[in-house]
């Protein structure tokens, strides 16, 4: 059996490749640094020795574990390879065509996809972690329901100025309700908004700074295809913004299914593919 851990920011994700080829997939919270004791309690169920063959380890502080478990080998994969990887297979795209991988989790990478190799080439601090870190802040919760459900009621141009706002005419090919200052009607609002419509302000903030990265990337690297992945474009308010802040500049991304464990999945590759590494 090959075992998979990807340590993220806020969540831990662990695969399992049975031997019939199908992926076992479990998470939870990242509340410890990486060692060797923490991995042996996520998996009591199993004897190391005898059913793993190999741990891929990604993510965090993944190097603080050494080269073997229990005498299992470890391999250690560099975070970039595992996105990209993960995010390629998971795709179903041509692996021929160059893509960017957009890595959407507490934060935001992108990576550049090209002739087999993997390149960090840009990303933002902004990702949802600053969905949660601002709601703590504006709405006194970190709960990814309630904030979901706060911004599906509500409507981000009651905190945002829109270009019909701000300007007389049109502005190139931009439509006038594109959002020209994020939040900014806020500083002359004589009331709070409520907090359905501060929700659906920061998800949007966060969806469409994602996509102004992207987008830009893919445009200076000449790439067509955009594919996110992580847990961020689980709040469908805030997927809705990426995919409409990508197609003013002509871009679609792609939202492949099980891109919540994309890095998981792509350490799992690499160690198919390096088996005595």
């Amino acid at each position: 059996m090959l075992i998979s851990l990807d340590f993220g920011i806020t969540i831990t994700d662990i695969l399992r490749k049975k031997e019939d080829g199908t992926f076992v997939h479990q998470m939870f919270p990242s509340e410890q640094k990486p060692s060797e004791k923490l991995v042996l309690d996520l998996f009591k169920d199993l004897n190391f020795a005898k059913e793993v063959d190999l741990i891929a380890l990604t993510g965090g502080h993944h190097q603080l574990i050494g080269e073997a478990i229990e005498e299992t080998p470890v391999l250690h994969v560099n975070e970039v390879d595992a996105i990209g990887e993960g995010g390629l297979y998971l795709s179903k795209l041509d692996p021929g065509k160059p893509a960017i991988i957009v890595s959407s989790g507490s934060g935001t990478a992108c990576i550049l996809a090209k002739d087999g190799e993997f390149l960090h080439c840009s990303g933002t601090g902004v990702g949802g972690g600053t969905v949660q870190g601002l709601s703590k802040l504006l709405l006194d919760t970190v709960n990814p329901q309630e904030i979901q459900e706060l911004a599906e009621r509500g409507l981000a141009k009651v905190t945002d100025l829109i270009l019909e706002d701000v300007v007389s005419g049109p502005i190139g090919l931009l439509p006038p309700d594109t959002t020209a200052v994020n939040f900014g009607k806020m500083v002359k609002a004589k009331t709070r908004a409520s907090r359905e419509d501060i929700a659906a302000g920061i998800v949007n903030l966060v969806g469409e700074t994602i996509a102004r990265i992207a987008t830009s990337v893919a445009t200076g690297f000449g790439v067509l295809d955009i594919i996110i992945v992580g847990r961020t474009p689980f709040f469908t308010v805030l997927r809705k913004s990426l995919e409409d802040a990508a197609k003013l500049t002509n871009f679609t991304p792609h939202f492949p299914e099980n891109a919540e464990y994309a890095s998981a999945l792509g350490a799992l590759l690499v160690a198919e593919k390096n088996p005595t590494s």
